[in-house]
């Protein structure tokens, strides 16, 4: 089931573990586990094709995975796995708009039932392509949209800041040839003050959001896109 990129996020790893191996034996995609809130942001920062998160409400941290939804800037979905079944979670849970909530001790033909329901909710949700509106192609599910300056992954949205967004077009328009760290440093922060570390800080997040397949390092030069 291709179309669900999920992590799922347990504080006990051995649980966390054995929700992921059940979830591939249903047929769907489980890009990794993460054990706190820490793991679950780096993860959906390194893999913005995670699309659905699996999410435990109790992390034993200063943060449940109630507020840790609300905190992440993901645009991924979210199903509670939780042991809670008061009125007062359960209402907390509701705010954040869930696609389901699963009760432990779970049954394994329910979550396959929240799955198949996740699954139809997110393609109701994917951006549908215009095939009129101009896109790039840049590779492996990846597409940049010129009109509406938005970048997708299988047809869904990744969020970009102003500046990502305008060094991804600058590569766009250099693409198989060099832009040197100058080059970044006139288009994008003008007469900005601005440091090298700023800059590289810059390209790594983009890279991050591209799943670091596609930016290559040009020596000290600079950097361009396969």
């Amino acid at each position: 089931m291709g179309d669900l990129n999920i992590l799922v996020v347990d504080d006990e790893s051995l649980v966390a573990m054995e929700l992921s191996n059940t979830v591939m034996s249903l047929g769907y995609n489980v890009i990794d586990y993460a054990t706190n809130s820490k793991m679950t942001k780096s993860f959906l920062n390194k893999f913005p094709s995670i699309n659905l998160i699996m999410m435990d409400i109790n992390l034993n941290e200063e943060i449940d995975g109630i507020d840790l939804y609300k905190s992440i800037s993901s645009e991924a979905a979210v199903i509670y796995v939780t042991a809670y079944k008061d009125d007062t979670n359960i209402s907390r849970a509701i705010e954040t708009d869930p696609l389901g909530y699963l009760v432990k001790p779970y049954d394994e033909a329910e979550l396959s039932a929240l799955l198949k329901l996740a699954s139809y909710k997110l393609s109701k949700k994917s951006i549908k392509i215009d095939p009129r509106t101009s896109l790039t192609e840049i590779g492996d599910g990846y597409y940049f949209d010129k009109n509406k300056d938005q970048l997708t992954y299988k047809q869904l949205p990744i969020k970009l800041t102003k500046k990502e967004l305008q060094l991804l077009k600058l590569l766009l328009l250099s693409k198989d040839n060099k832009v040197s760290y100058e080059t970044i440093e006139n288009e994008i922060y003008d007469s900005e003050p601005v440091s090298s570390s700023a800059i590289r800080t810059l390209i790594y997040r983009l890279r991050c959001k591209l799943e670091h397949k596609f930016i290559e390092n040009e020596f000290s030069y600079g950097i361009k896109l396969k």
